[in-house]
């Protein structure tokens, strides 16, 4: 780097469906922006590479994103709505900017951990964390023996490292606050069982007056929802 400036790394976001990696990405990104306004050369760039949920992607609301801050990346116009991964120089060159912040939303399972993978030789070139995001409320995540089979396949595929989970215990509109503290208990477990540190919790702004700023000993990130389904 130049000057002595540090780089300020990779931050990637796994999960399975219905994690709400996407929200968590997203909200990660605008986070970056509010603790440290820069200019456009250093704003943080979220890379949209989640080719498994094709009705919840970050570049849906590129624009908006896009207007506070956050530059999104995300496939060509040609594979806009299509599932292809492929190597392109616009994702790779977001990748080899280090003197930005680089968010990175993946899918959670083999096709979209292969994605990923074909640009690890990239990422392990700069400083990167891995997050996988987990809501105990869904499929594959809500026992030990799915997180870490779910866990494994992602390290596997991608060939980089899960450095932490990251606690997003909901279940939508129907979120209580007994639900998000069970949740993250469950969660607490499961990372002590597998040794990971758990980087953050995530609960919805709604919510967090209700629980207080020291109810969790985790950092918490607030969600704004972007992404609201037809029948809410």
């Amino acid at each position: 780097m130049k000057n002595g400036e540090t780089d300020p790394g990779i931050t990637i976001f796994a999960g399975r469906f219905g994690s709400g990696k996407t929200e968590v990405a997203m909200n990660y990104a605008l986070s970056l922006c509010v603790q440290s306004p820069v200019s456009n050369l250093q704003s943080p760039i979220l890379i949209d590479l989640d080719i498994v949920t094709p009705y919840f992607r970050s570049r849906e609301t590129a624009e908006i994103m896009e207007k506070r801050g956050v530059q999104v990346v995300a496939p060509s116009a040609i594979g806009r709505y299509l599932d292809t991964p492929a190597i392109t120089p616009q994702i790779l060159g977001a990748i080899q900017q280090p003197g930005r912040p680089v968010v990175l939303d993946v899918g959670g399972d083999r096709q979209g951990a292969r994605a990923l993978g074909q640009f690890s030789p990239a990422i392990r070139q700069r400083d990167y964390v891995m997050h996988f995001v987990v809501n105990p409320y869904r499929p594959f995540t809500d026992t030990l023996e799915g997180l870490a089979g779910s866990i494994a396949e992602i390290e596997a595929s991608s060939r980089l490292q899960v450095s932490s989970l990251v606690s997003n215990p909901n279940l939508i509109y129907e979120t209580t606050i007994e639900h998000i503290v069970a949740g993250h208990a469950k969660i607490e477990g499961f990372a002590r069982e597998l040794g990971l540190a758990i980087a953050f919790v995530c609960v919805e702004r709604r919510w967090v007056d209700a629980l207080g700023s020291n109810h969790f000993t985790q950092p918490v990130l607030v969600l704004d929802r972007h992404f609201v389904m037809s029948w809410e």
